[in-house]
């Protein structure tokens, strides 16, 4: 016996000395290689971190323009833009799940989208009389929303900023000083040659979409110089390069993303009142015109490390509460919300504005509410029913339209077994409680004690609600607003 368990000691003891064996050279490689990692190597990390943040904007609009200029194929489902340069896309159907380029598309629009290229003359986008919603008086809400290469706000064309009648309404590239005439309006200026266009109009339903599609059909964009001649052709462009998918390529993009980052700094190149911080970037090599084959091996392998730890960070930034105001679970988006860049606060403008919404609206046109916690603060899962109540009178404030819409963790719509992806105020056939009062009910299964046309259909895993309150009241943009708890069932 006395042998037995002295042999059992000496095994555990072997066991424990292996262990601490292991344990010890795993840390001592953890301490040669990260902690105590040649010194260029861990220089380039600590600062390719923040030129990761600043450069994330390049890189993902990179990827996105070229992913969207591609031709369409012979017998492919369109479901995301396609051959969207220097012309509009124009959206067949409403925004579903089998559309996968994240950025959180509404279904509430049709969109219009172009990745435009403008560097010696304006761009002039021209719309038809939009009208109103058929069968009232009210203008039937449309919007073209034009961001830089770097993700902040140009101008508005639409509802809230120029009307819904028709006109030409142009963009100028930077420094240009020519004079328009007089039937064109300026609308912006663009700081980088490339810009996107995003242009939503909206859909009342299902039977609203061919009258959509037919105004769609008339918006037009030219160069001032054709536009002046009458000329309707697609304005030239210079050759897209190539870039990975961001969400389908990611560790091919990871690889590339020095290179792709450098080359749209050089293209689109940053604001002047960046350079400082563009300029602290030049040690490393990242920046416009900088040369990658300069660094050595050790920077090189920084960086490599800086874009792997960096684009997971975003990720956990997107998600987290940073910069958001938190009303009884639902989180407003920052006040200066699609113009971080020009207030320097460039985590913000890529965390949440650029991979959160590729671009995103001023709060003046529309405010987005994000739903991500429950009541008791507990993150939102399909596992769990739940209910949203909207008090009698108290619906969102919203001068054009609103809706609720359910997203999964990579920012896309979520296929379901009744293809509904939103509620809002133009959801047929929704019920009011006896009270006066609404309630929508959110889970993986309908209802039990709730009317289905109010029910909007949940993954089994977690997911998150966008609140869209389009031409918000003031206490929206103000964010005196309270949106109602997700209360668990």
């Amino acid at each position: 016996m006395l042998r037995r368990i002295m042999s059992s000691t000496k095994l555990a003891w072997s066991v424990a000395l292996i262990v601490v064996t292991i344990s010890t050279a795993a840390g001592v490689f953890l301490w040669k290689r990260v902690i105590m990692a040649p010194w260029d190597e861990e220089f380039a990390y600590t600062k390719g971190v923040q030129a990761a943040v600043y450069a994330f904007p390049y890189v993902l609009n990179s990827s996105l323009r070229y992913v969207w200029a591609q031709p369409a194929k012979e017998s492919e489902r369109i479901t995301a833009p396609v051959d969207a340069v220097n012309q509009f896309w124009l959206a067949p159907q409403l925004a579903n799940a089998k559309y996968r380029d994240g950025g959180g598309p509404n279904n509430d629009t049709a969109y219009s989208t172009a990745w435009v290229f403008a560097d010696k003359e304006p761009i002039v986008v021209s719309v038809p009389d939009i009208g109103v919603i058929p069968g009232t008086d009210k203008p039937r809400y449309f919007s073209f929303h034009i961001g830089a290469f770097d993700s902040d706000n140009i101008g508005y064309i639409g509802t809230r900023t120029t009307g819904n009648q028709a006109g030409h309404y142009a963009i100028i590239p930077k420094g240009w000083n020519g004079k328009l005439p007089d039937n064109v309006k300026q609308v912006g200026e663009s700081p980088t040659p490339w810009f996107l266009i995003v242009g939503r109009t909206m859909v009342t339903g299902p039977d609203d979409f061919p009258a959509v599609a037919a105004l769609m059909k008339q918006y037009k964009l030219r160069t001032l110089s054709d536009f002046m001649s009458g000329v309707d052709r697609r304005p030239p462009a210079p050759p897209v390069p190539p870039a990975p998918h961001y969400l389908k390529e990611q560790t091919l993009l990871l690889s590339q993303f020095w290179s792709i980052a450098n080359a749209a700094m050089t293209e689109n190149p940053p604001n002047a009142v960046d350079k400082r911080l563009v300029d602290t970037f030049a040690e490393i090599e990242v920046g416009p015109g900088r040369d990658l084959s300069k660094l050595s091996d050790g920077m090189r392998r920084g960086l490599d490390r800086a874009a792997l730890r960096g684009l997971p960070m975003l990720r956990e930034v997107n998600k987290s509460d940073y910069e958001k105001k938190v009303v009884n679970g639902w989180k407003y988006p920052p006040t200066y919300y699609g113009r971080a860049g020009a207030q320097g606060a460039f985590l913000t403008r890529a965390a949440l504005q650029s991979l959160g919404g590729i671009i995103v609206h001023d709060p003046e046109e529309a405010v987005y509410v994000i739903g991500s916690r429950d009541a008791a603060g507990d993150r939102l899962d399909g596992s769990s029913n739940y209910r949203i109540t909207f008090p009698k009178g108290k619906l969102p404030p919203a001068k054009s339209f609103w809706s609720v819409t359910l997203y999964d963790d990579t920012l896309n719509l979520v296929e379901n077994s009744i293809d509904r992806y939103s509620l809002g105020d133009r959801t047929p056939g929704l019920v009011f409680n006896d009270d006066g009062s609404m309630s929508f009910y959110i889970g993986h299964a309908p209802p039990k004690n709730g009317p289905q046309s109010n029910w909007l259909p949940a993954p089994k895993g977690q997911f998150f609600l966008v609140m869209r309150i389009y031409i918000p009241g003031q206490e929206v943009v103000e964010q005196r607003w309270v949106p109602p708890a997700m209360e668990k069932q």
